[in-house]
C-alpha cells in the first residue's frame, strides 16, 4: 500500500510540474537546428572535390578555374551545322568515358542571346500536346519540352500563372516534393537566368522531413513564397529539380546520396529523388554560359542510347559546355527536342522519343510546357 500511495504522489508531482500535452501555456519546444549533411567527395576521384572543400581557402571556389573558358563541343562523335545566324545545332553519337563507356545519343541547341534576331519563351497548353505540335504552333527555330507534372511545380508563361506549385507530395506516390528547388527566369526576350530560389538544396539531396529538418511543408511554402515574390518581374518562370551547376559549381555531382547501394536504389519509389536521378534516362536540360549563351540540352536513353545519370549529365556539361549555370528539366519519355529543317522531314523532332519503345521519331509524349526559340 505504501509502494502504491509512493507512486501516485509522483505521479502527481510530475503533473504539476511538466506541461501536458493538451497545455496550451506551455510554448512548443524549437526544433533541434538543422544541419545539412556536408557534401560528399568523388568515390572515383576522392582528391576531387564534390563540393566545398576543406583544404580551399574561405571565400574561393575550387571550380573558378571554369571562369573564362569558352567551351565549344568537338571531337570524335560530335557534329556541328549553323541552323540561323547564333544558333547552332550540335549532335552527339558515341561512346563517352563520363557514362561507363556506354552509348549515348545527345542532341543540342546553342542560342547566342547577344543575337537580337530571336527570343525565349516558354509555352504552357492546356489541354496537353506533343513538342511538335508546339513547333508547328509557334512557327519555332527549335522547341523543347520543359516541366515536370503541373502539381509539382511553379509555372508562369505570358504573365499568367499557370501553376502555384499546388502539391507537397509528388501525385499518390507520397513521395515529398523535391521538384522545384529552383527555375529558369525569362522576360520572353533574351534575358534569361537560372538560380536558386528560396529551394532546399543540401547536397546529397535529404528528404527535408527527416533528421531534424524543418518539413515538407515548410520547404514548399517557402518555394510558393519566393516564387510568387517574382511574378512582377519575370513574365516567364518554371521551377524544376536538381540544379545541376551553380556559379560553375557542378552541385548535380552529388544531388544523390552515394553511400546507398544500388540494390537498395532499386527498392525506392520511381519517383524517389534517389533513384530517380541516379539512374540512367533520357534527360533534358536548360543551361546558361558565361558568354551569354542558351543551352538547350536532350539525351536518349533506355534504347540504343543509354541514358545518364544527374551526375553524368552535369559531367557531360562541363567537359563539354561549360556552362556558368545548369538546370535539369523533365526527362524519361517527355524528353524531346525539334529544330527546323532537321530530323523527322514532318515533325522536325530529331532525337529518339521513347514514349513508343520504338527507335524512330514518333514516340513523343503530350506535355503542357516548352521552350521555343522563335524569330523576332
Amino acid at each position: 500500500m505504501k509502494n502504491v500511495l509512493k507512486i501516485f504522489w509522483i505521479a502527481a508531482f510530475l503533473s504539476l510540474t511538466l506541461p501536458g500535452c493538451g497545455d496550451k501555456n506551455v510554448p512548443e519546444l524549437p526544433a533541434p537546428d538543422y544541419k545539412p549533411p556536408q557534401e560528399q567527395t568523388d568515390p572515383e576521384d576522392p582528391e576531387k572535390p564534390g563540393g566545398d572543400d576543406p583544404d580551399t581557402p574561405p571565400g574561393t571556389n575550387p571550380w573558378d578555374e571554369n571562369r573564362g573558358k569558352v567551351v565549344t563541343p568537338s571531337g570524335e562523335g560530335w557534329t556541328s551545322k549553323t541552323i540561323r545566324e547564333g544558333i547552332t545545332y550540335y549532335t552527339f553519337s558515341g561512346k563517352e568515358a563520363i557514362c561507363g563507356n556506354l552509348m549515348e545519343e545527345v542532341f543540342v541547341i546553342d542560342l547566342d542571346l547577344s543575337n537580337p534576331n530571336y527570343e525565349v519563351k516558354l509555352t504552357y497548353t492546356n489541354p496537353t500536346v506533343v513538342t511538335s505540335s508546339v513547333h508547328t504552333t509557334y512557327n519555332s527555330i527549335a522547341t523543347m519540352n520543359a516541366g515536370y507534372e503541373a502539381g509539382s511545380i511553379f509555372i508562369r508563361s505570358d504573365g499568367k500563372t499557370r501553376s502555384g506549385l499546388p502539391n507537397n507530395q509528388i501525385g499518390t506516390t507520397g513521395v515529398n516534393n523535391w521538384k522545384s528547388e529552383a527555375a529558369v527566369y525569362c522576360d520572353g526576350q533574351r534575358n534569361i537566368k537560372i538560380s536558386f530560389e528560396g529551394g532546399y538544396y543540401p547536397r546529397p539531396y535529404v528528404d527535408p522531413a527527416l533528421n531534424g529538418g524543418p518539413g515538407i511543408s515548410q520547404v514548399v511554402n517557402a518555394q510558393r513564397k519566393a516564387y510568387n515574390d517574382l511574378v512582377s518581374t519575370w513574365p516567364y518562370i518554371l521551377s524544376s529539380a536538381p540544379m545541376l551547376i551553380d556559379d560553375f559549381k557542378p552541385v548535380g555531382e552529388n544531388f544523390c546520396d552515394y553511400t546507398i547501394t544500388d540494390s537498395q536504389v532499386n527498392k525506392l519509389n520511381s519517383e524517389d529523388p534517389q533513384r530517380h536521378q541516379r539512374v540512367r534516362h533520357p534527360r533534358t536540360a536548360v543551361a546558361l554560359t558565361e558568354n551569354n549563351h542558351f543551352i538547350m540540352f536532350t539525351v536518349d536513353g533506355r534504347q540504343t542510347s543509354k541514358g545518364m545519370s544527374c551526375r553524368e549529365l552535369t559531367r557531360f556539361l562541363v567537359k563539354y559546355f561549360n556552362p556558368q549555370y545548369a538546370l535539369n528539366l523533365d526527362g524519361g519519355g517527355s524528353t524531346t527536342l525539334c529544330v527546323e529543317g532537321e530530323g523527322d522531314p514532318t515533325t522536325h523532332v530529331v532525337n529518339y522519343p521513347c514514349d513508343n519503345n520504338k527507335y524512330d521519331h514518333a514516340g513523343e509524349r503530350v506535355r503542357d510546357t516548352h521552350f521555343v526559340i522563335v524569330a523576332k
